[in-house]
């Protein structure tokens, strides 16, 4: 998820942030609503709540090889993706290699220390990104010369090589700096996306039982 954030902000403007925006009070009903009921039932996962609220396994299975289905094709997949890239510009290796690499790095520390070690990766790389996140964003407002020249800057900010020949792909839109977008935008979600994507907040940050009962 942090890449798309990431590709689509670098493409379109600070339009993406609607889906942290709308994720924040979609939190607060994980918390006040949801988080109680995991609590409460004793569970760690969804399919092991779906089981004791319908009984049989049936359903059970169907949703953990749904989940399983899903994140492997739209979080796994493009994490690795992601990660195969920066490998190879950074330090040269092949594509193919970088992915078995981090597939095994995650296997051995992950079977190794379970959900504990799971919880402690998160915990600490928490920590570095906001702390990085803070001490890139201070440099990159230095060097550009604030807030102004990057609304005044960005239209330019586009690569001069990509990893595909697409001449179409990166360039920004012309409401790149709006959050609210009209109706009729074809570059981000419109201001009726943010709240129509509440459904779908709830069933990605909501769902998550694992993630919810850290």
């Amino acid at each position: 998820m942090t890449f798309f954030l990431i590709g689509s902000g670098a493409n379109n403007g600070i339009g993406v942030a609607g889906f942290e925006l709308n994720a924040s009070y979609v939190l607060i009903i994980l918390g006040w609503l949801f988080l109680p009921v995991y609590i409460k039932a004793d569970i760690y996962t969804m399919p092991e709540f779906l089981k004791k609220r319908f009984g049989g396994d049936r359903i059970r299975f169907y949703q953990t090889t749904l989940a399983l289905i899903l994140s492997i094709f739209t979080k796994i997949s493009v994490d690795l993706y992601s990660g195969a890239i920066f490998l190879n510009q950074a330090l040269g290796w092949n594509m193919y290699i970088s992915i078995i690499a981090l597939i095994s790095l995650a296997a051995i520390f992950t079977i190794g220390g379970g959900l504990s070690a799971v919880i402690w990766t998160d915990f600490i790389q928490t920590i570095i990104m906001v702390i990085a996140a803070f001490i890139l964003m201070i440099i990159s407002y230095i060097r550009v010369g604030g807030l102004q020249m990057i609304k005044n800057l960005y239209p330019y900010s586009v690569a001069d090589t990509t990893l595909f020949n697409n001449t179409v792909c990166g360039i920004p839109s012309e409401d790149y700096f709006s959050i609210i977008r009209p109706l009729n935008s074809n570059n981000g979600p419109p201001w009726i996306g943010i709240i129509g994507m509440t459904i779908v907040s709830i069933w990605y940050w909501c769902r998550l039982v694992n993630q919810s009962m850290k």
